[in-house]
């Protein structure tokens, strides 16, 4: 029986799920997206089914394009709809069929996860992910981490530096070479956030409200919202924003009309544009001022809004540029859940 190699890693946010399946030569076989999985948003279960109903769907994928070889097929990103639990399961039932005959392969997987920070979280999402495999019959070894580790190695390929996220939620997070980790932020959209998504996309429903009471100025967020939505006015967000089924993603897309607006040059979107960067440089210094080796560091920037907003990227570089002359800035080069792929590699070392 010949052992075929694939190295899986995992990027879990609370706006999206991504998976990254690579060969032993760092080659990319497939990548697909799905819903969130940070449990700390969705729960434990919808975050564990969302996350194996993906692996499912990646590994047939490759079982489709190659006949189990680990060779690489046309790349794919799909949108998954739900399953329920006789569908995983029945999908699982396949997987140990995977594999050329005479193959079976071996998975090195490395989980990064949004809300997964303590061992407690670690141990229970490992020990349903084993359980996945367990009654798939595929060998596996698995590493669960946070996402700051993952963007880290996705861009720099190694484990240590500065890393400031900024998606749906916002941390920075910071590694020694010597494994010393610091973090500031990260506590949820209650309790911080500050320059997320989530708290621009608040702050932008915010802004349009106090526009229409005559408290600020008008603001060209207002009409890009109204038009986004189908509303003759801006009140009618009012109904829309308190229906028990809006979550936490369904507020930071609004943040994309802030950014939007603020690109056209918009004063009120470009404040608070300005605002939500120098509040997560802000947090960035906290985390410099932790350990000396920090002030010569490297600094990945990561996430959604710092890929999709000039302005912000801008603000930021400058805060922190002018705080810390001798931090070496860099955008992230690699989607985090290739690095996470990257990590998975040093679980299944070559012969």
């Amino acid at each position: 029986m010949m052992f075929v190699k694939l190295f899986v890693g995992i990027d879990g946010g609370g706006t999206k799920t991504e998976i990254c399946v690579i060969n032993a030569a760092g080659l990319e076989l497939t990548r697909l997206s799905g819903g969130p999985s940070n449990p700390q948003a969705i729960g434990f279960d919808d975050a564990v089914r969302e996350l194996t109903q993906l692996l499912n769907q990646a590994l047939s994928s490759i079982r489709e394009d190659d006949g189990g070889t680990g060779t690489p097929g046309p790349e794919r990103s799909e949108e998954l709809g739900g399953l329920d639990k006789r569908e995983v399961l029945g999908e699982c039932e396949k997987l140990d069929k995977l594999g050329a005959p005479g193959q079976r392969w071996e998975l090195g997987l490395c989980l990064g996860m949004a809300g997964v920070d303590t061992h407690e979280d670690r141990e229970r999402v490992t020990f349903a992910i084993r359980s996945y495999f367990e009654q798939t019959g595929v060998e596996a070894k698995l590493l669960v981490t946070n996402d700051a580790e993952i963007a880290l190695m996705a861009t720099l390929d190694r484990s240590f530096g500065v890393l400031a996220i900024a998606g749906t939620g916002s941390i920075v997070f910071g590694r020694t070479p010597d494994g010393d980790c610091y973090r500031v932020g990260g506590w949820g959209h209650l309790l911080g956030d500050e320059g997320s998504g989530y708290r621009i996309g608040l702050d932008t429903l915010h802004a349009v409200m106090r526009s229409y009471d005559g408290i600020d100025p008008p603001t060209a967020m207002t009409p890009m919202i109204e038009q986004a939505y189908g509303w003759e006015r801006i009140v009618e967000l009012r109904r829309y924003i308190y229906q028990p089924h809006i979550k936490k993603q369904d507020v930071a897309a609004f943040a994309r009309y802030a950014i939007e607006a603020a690109a056209a040059g918009d004063p009120p979107a470009r404040r608070l544009i300005e605002r939500s960067a120098a509040a997560l440089a802000e947090q960035t210094s906290a985390l410099v001022r932790k350990h000396a080796w920090f002030v010569q560091a490297d600094l990945v920037l990561s996430g959604s809004v710092f890929r999709y907003s000039e302005l912000y990227r801008k603000t930021f570089r400058e805060r922190l540029e002018a705080a810390w002359p001798d931090l070496r800035l860099h955008e992230a080069r690699q989607a985090p859940a290739y690095g996470a792929a990257r990590l998975a590699l040093q679980l299944l070392p070559g012969e």
